[in-house]
């Protein structure tokens, strides 16, 4: 057994970098039925990325099931997902007002969710009109180098969109803005995978 000691560490030794969580971005495309009225925040929406969260989902495989043999178990991959196939996954966004009243990320992300369903008029559109493109994910390390590399097509908004808290007298804190998004087909990268091929 090795001993604790970094000269017995491959990492240690040869100045591996860790991989950190909060070097990342997230660019984004919204509903081309939203373009005209938002053209000028579809940008702006990276910089207000917060947190993006449930990226489990993108990492799931067959659940493994068993047979019995004479009070013996002989175990198995399912060969389906036996579960569902899309990703549901959640991005925070920091709030900020234009011109001191325009909360335009908040504007932006309720525009999107009705269409979905408009609870005021019960409008509603078809799929080609509530899809983004892509939402693309990337992840470096400490100097921009990306290692990982999410490209997520034909994001849907789902749910509610929700401001992170209530109105509250004695809160000094901001706004944020946590929204919830589905995509069933995505294409991933990492550093080193054409290696393998």
């Amino acid at each position: 057994m090795a001993l604790p000691h970094i000269q017995n560490s491959e990492a240690g030794r040869n100045k591996y970098d860790p991989a950190h969580k909060a070097i990342f971005e997230m660019y984004f495309t919204i509903p081309e039925r939203l373009r005209q009225k938002f053209a000028q925040d579809e940008a702006l929406i990276t910089e207000h990325v917060l947190t993006v969260g449930g990226l489990d989902g993108f990492y799931k495989g067959p659940e493994a099931d068993a047979q019995k043999f004479m009070g013996t178990s002989r175990s198995y991959i399912k060969p389906t997902m036996g579960g569902e196939t899309f990703v549901e996954f959640t991005v925070k966004f920091s709030l900020n007002l234009r011109n001191g009243t325009d909360n335009y990320i908040y504007r932006l992300f309720r525009a999107w969710k009705n269409l979905n369903y408009n609870m005021a008029t019960g409008e509603r559109v078809l799929k080609p009109d509530y899809c983004a493109d892509w939402f693309h994910l990337k992840v470096a390390n400490r100097v921009g180098d990306v290692w990982h590399d999410l490209l997520m097509h034909d994001v849907m908004l789902v749910g509610s969109v929700v401001l992170s808290s209530d109105y509250d007298y004695t809160a000094d804190d901001a706004l944020e803005l946590e929204v919830k998004f589905r995509t069933d087909w995505w294409d991933e990268k990492n550093a080193g995978d054409e290696d393998e091929a």
